[in-house]
């Protein structure tokens, strides 16, 4: 049965990085969804979202084109995305086809040659879905294993509730929404330094990017951190990897594991860490879940 004030189905937008690297992170939001209620459909027509940063620097024209084309891909259900980047793509074409006359018009003669209709679903990141009351009430009954004593650095990312315009999702600033759902599951998350600071993914730079990944593990080791969340694929990766790549360029060992929320979720909820795709990562939990 579906939680109170959730649609009874969405349509699964996987993105791309999960779906080719992080087969683990697919299947533990599947999973997490599903197990609460909310029924997944699969679009097999589906491209990039596509990429919220450096595609739309190259072209803003086409990045809308085809945000347009997976927006209008399925008749009638709302979106559910994996990646907060997709969410954030998506959403934000959105809103600029549902207020810009002009790229609307423009979008609607591109779609118009596959025989595409232009249509502006509702596009939600999965966290916001499984932040919302009844579901959250739901998930309390679903705990069944003690995560007392793990204490976690969420690490939120750029993209999960900007721009506020579009993504309409927790505080821009200061958003507390994995926090939440990390004590529903009964571990205890954590305040650090420069909590809301991007990973550094997105730098063209690999040195700068390496330098802001040790400053967040930095930040986090700190503050007593014993296990890192993140409900980000580029996010994940920063951090599962680059702690390898400190580790042998830099000769700095943090020793944090990686997990992806959904992933702690299934823990929580009685799934083992061979289910969940743990031997998988590159930071590996040793006996931690």
């Amino acid at each position: 049965m579906k939680p109170e004030g959730l649609a009874a189905q969405y349509t699964f937008f996987p993105g791309c990085l999960a779906r080719l690297k992080l087969p683990q992170v697919e299947r533990s939001v599947r999973l997490a969804l599903t197990g609460l209620g909310i029924g997944l459909r699969d679009e097999p027509r589906f491209t990039c979202c596509p990429d919220p940063v450096v595609f739309r620097s190259a072209s803003r024209r086409d990045w809308l084109t085809l945000a347009a084309r997976n927006l209008s891909l399925d008749s009638d259900l709302p979106i559910v995305t994996l990646c907060p980047g997709c969410a954030s793509s998506l959403s934000e074409a959105g809103h600029l086809l549902s207020h810009d006359t002009e790229a609307r018009q423009a979008a609607e003669r591109s779609l118009s040659r596959e025989n595409i209709k232009l249509r502006i679903p509702e596009v939600s990141h999965f966290l916001r879905l499984l932040t919302e009351i009844a579901v959250m009430e739901k998930l309390k009954d679903a705990v069944s294993a003690d995560l007392s004593g793990i204490k976690v650095a969420c690490h939120y990312g750029c993209h999960l509730v900007r721009p506020s315009e579009a993504v309409h999702f927790d505080d821009p600033e200061k958003p507390t929404s994995m926090d939440t759902l990390v004590a529903i599951l009964g571990a205890e998350p954590l305040d650090y330094e420069d909590k809301y600071m991007c990973c550094g993914r997105p730098s063209m730079d690999e040195a700068t990017s390496m330098a802001i990944a040790e400053h967040k593990l930095s930040s986090m080791k700190a503050a007593g951190c014993s296990l890192l969340v993140v409900a980000c694929p580029f996010c994940f990766e920063q951090f599962d990897l680059g702690q390898v790549m400190l580790a042998r360029k830099a000769g700095r060992e943090f020793g944090i594991p990686v997990v992806y929320v959904t992933q702690l979720m299934g823990i929580a909820m009685g799934r083992t860490p061979q289910e969940m795709g743990f031997d998988l990562h590159r930071s590996k939990l040793k006996g931690l879940l």
